[in-house]
């Protein structure tokens, strides 16, 4: 989890924001294409880009990442641009984590750390110490991780960092939890749902009510444990995977503890699910294969762990897995190697100081001394079993525990006492209530029921009468819609379109054109095509429409050799294929720029489409570089024209209808732009669109 945290910071001082975590391949492509064109620090900058979109790829990016990284630092430290390198360093920390490298990723985040303190940047230095905590916990070093996170924390305090603060106390929590220190993990837990409940940080809640429910699991309090699990559950962690996985694996460990194998095994398959590359969870797989006999595929899990971790790694995992081995080949009868093992896990437990380690290696050296008939070597450990066990099973450990859920139980208690008093008092209203009311009825019923049968007869005539009326207005409503919708598509594609289409067409035959020619008619084909099939349906989905719009630019572009170009543009949050709204609602709007704005324009014209969204309203604003309505007004009038295009007017009374809101202006407006000397330089038109999605359209 500290992982996520670290590399989200180093990502928004990079200005990629979180949604690096989702690599677009297109956009990576363009970065790359980018990459020959940039030079000094632009180019480690984007080196660094490139590096954190394989990082959040995870695992099967990883090696790609370490690439890119380490020529971002090579690059950065060449130019001795120092935000480069700690940058890089940073990247080179983290995704040599995510390969199980906590040794090499330590020299990166305490080089990361070194190059923030020299620069007086106590931001980038807490999240150095952040980073080289996280890799000291994977190594198994859990007093020093402490020591440095803790740290971190003075610093984050200082910046007034409260979600960093947040994180970091529920690391420390996990990493006592992963000592066997369970009364600290419980104390801390505790420490940092508070202030994640303050914050409001869905993923450290669940952590912290996991981390408090798993320190009932360590006392036998599965009930107690399964209740802090499904509180963990109801903030739908699901919304963050990662959070998700770690409440799945928990609850696997539970229902393995209850003999409940289906269940345990449900929970892993959660747990495995997109995130294969998990260390903690094949051993948990591994642990659940030991528990029901089948002990081949135990080993297989154990033996690639131990091989995988032995170099370095997850040191708290590698114990594990060599304590599995030393069980499996006690079973055996094969005690040279239970022996080997069982001592390995021990020795290293010792030199952690890992509590739990230190209690399940001397368990199983009990068995394995007693197994051999040697009692003063098997009682000598189970000595150091029982002593273990104490220590981290302590009765104050335990007496908190039971004093935290008293608390919790009076809190429950009160809130329902409290619920009843409220539901007491209610019914006393209602009953005196109900006597008034009694009363009353007697009174009025006589003359209620006289009314009635007066009323009567005209409630029943009103009501055919507005029924009539009613289905009339609705006949003429969807008589007026439908009108409204042929009309403006014979507006837009009308035969004076059509005509001008063909003409151009001919000029360039005329012209021995050919090439232009077959390539107009190409397009026109396509776009009568388009309408065609679109002016049968209601609704459209925005990327439709903008195929035609493109289609109609194109080929305006071509007839009037490119004396202008256009572009059309919209946000990251807006998805094209998702959004509803009725067929050719924009081609009138870029048509009037067109031959009203720019073709009158001196100089090359630019006609630009830019889709936005505000409060689930679709923003349409198309925006010519063009002589301004005056001056059009002028020339028209000059030209003699006297035909007036209701192209505009029929759009607008349509969008209205679409919108339900019969006052049309306040979805679309057209405006003059002006520049800094006052004059006019264009028109800007503004279009809303309460849009429909395609979801809702199709249940």
């Amino acid at each position: 989890m500290g992982k996520q945290i670290l590399l989200a910071c180093i990502c928004v001082l990079l200005g990629v924001g979180l949604q690096a975590q989702q690599t677009d391949s297109l956009q990576l492509l363009k970065l790359k294409a980018s990459l020959p064109t940039t030079y000094g620090t632009d180019k480690a900058d984007l080196l660094n880009r490139i590096a954190a979109r394989y990082i959040w790829a995870g695992m099967i990016k990883s090696d790609s990442g370490i690439r890119y990284a380490q020529v971002a630092f090579d690059e950065a430290q060449k130019l001795k641009y120092q935000r480069g390198i700690y940058i890089a360093a940073n990247h080179l920390g983290n995704v040599l984590l995510q390969q199980s490298k906590p040794d090499e990723g330590i020299r990166w985040f305490r080089l990361s750390t070194k190059v923030a303190a020299e620069q007086k940047n106590d931001t980038l230095v807490a999240l150095g110490y952040r980073g080289t905590g996280q890799a000291l916990w994977y190594r198994g070093d859990f007093e020093e991780a402490i020591h440095t996170i803790d740290l971190s924390i003075r610093y984050f305090k200082q910046l007034g960092l409260k979600r960093e603060i947040s994180d970091a106390t529920m690391t420390i929590s996990s990493i006592y939890g992963n000592q066997g220190n369970y009364e600290k993990a419980f104390e801390i837990a505790q420490h940092a749902l508070a202030l994640s409940l303050e914050l409001r940080d869905r993923a450290n809640i669940v952590l912290s009510l996991v981390e408090i429910g798993k320190s009932y699991r360590n006392i036998g309090d599965h009930a107690s444990a399964l209740e802090y699990y499904r509180k963990a559950a109801a903030w739908n962690p699901w919304k963050i995977q990662w959070a998700y996985r770690h409440l799945s694996q928990c609850l696997g460990d539970l229902y393995s503890d209850l003999g409940r194998y289906d269940s345990a095994w449900h929970y892993y398959q959660e747990s495995y699910s997109g995130n294969a590359g998990s260390k903690s969870t094949k051993l948990r797989v591994a642990d659940y294969y030991l528990q029901r006999g089948k002990k081949d595929s135990a080993e297989a899990i154990y033996t690639d762990l131990y091989h995988t971790l032995k170099a370095g790694g997850e040191r708290h995992i590698y114990m594990y897995a060599m304590l599995g081995l030393g069980k499996i080949y006690l079973d055996r009868k094969d005690f040279t190697r239970a022996k080997q093992f069982a001592h390995e896990a021990l020795n290293l437990a010792e030199e952690k100081n890992a509590r739990l380690n230190i209690r399940h290696a001397c368990e199983l050296l009990t068995a394995l001394y007693d197994t051999l008939k040697q009692p003063t070597q098997s009682y000598y450990y189970y000595r150091q079993y029982v002593q273990t066990k104490e220590a981290i099973l302590s009765d104050q450990f335990k007496g908190k525990l039971y004093e935290f859920r008293r608390i919790a139980d009076d809190e429950k208690n009160l809130t329902r006492i409290q619920l009843l008093e409220q539901e007491k008092l209610i019914n006393e209203q209602k009953l005196r209530g109900n006597q008034l009311f009694r009363n009353i009825l007697l009174g009025g019923l006589a003359l209620v029921a006289f009314l009635s049968l007066m009323v009567l007869g005209n409630i029943s005539l009103k009501r055919k009468n507005e029924k009539l009326k009613n289905e009339k207005i609705r006949r003429e409503f969807e008589h007026r819609t439908t009108e409204l919708e042929m009309q403006a598509l014979r507006a837009q594609m009308n035969p004076h379109f059509l005509f001008n289409c063909l003409s151009s067409i001919n000029r360039f035959i005329l012209k021995n054109e050919a090439e232009k020619a077959s390539d107009y008619l190409t397009r026109f084909s396509r776009l009568i095509r388009l309408v065609l099939i679109n002016s049968q349906k209601p609704l459209i989905v925005l990327e439709d429409e903008i195929e035609m719009l493109r289609l109609y630019l194109e080929m305006e572009q071509l007839r009037f050799k490119n004396a202008f170009d256009y572009s059309i543009i919209y946000n990251n949050d807006i998805e094209p294929s998702n959004i509803m709204l009725p067929p050719l609602l924009l081609q009138p709007f870029c048509e009037n720029a067109i031959w009203h704005g720019l073709m009158h324009k001196e100089g090359h014209g630019q006609l630009s489409v830019a889709f936005s969204m505000r409060n689930n309203v679709l923003n349409c604003v198309i925006t010519d570089n063009g002589i301004g309505r005056a001056k059009a007004a002028e020339i028209k009038s000059k030209s003699g024209e006297k035909i007036r295009s209701m192209g505009i007017q029929l759009t607008a009374d349509r969008l209205a209808l679409f919108n339900e809101d019969r006052s049309v202006q306040h979805y679309y407006r057209i405006e003059d732009i002006t520049d800094d000397q006052g004059n006019i330089s264009g028109t800007e038109v503004n279009i809303g669109i309460r849009y429909k999605e395609q979801l809702h359209e199709t249940a």
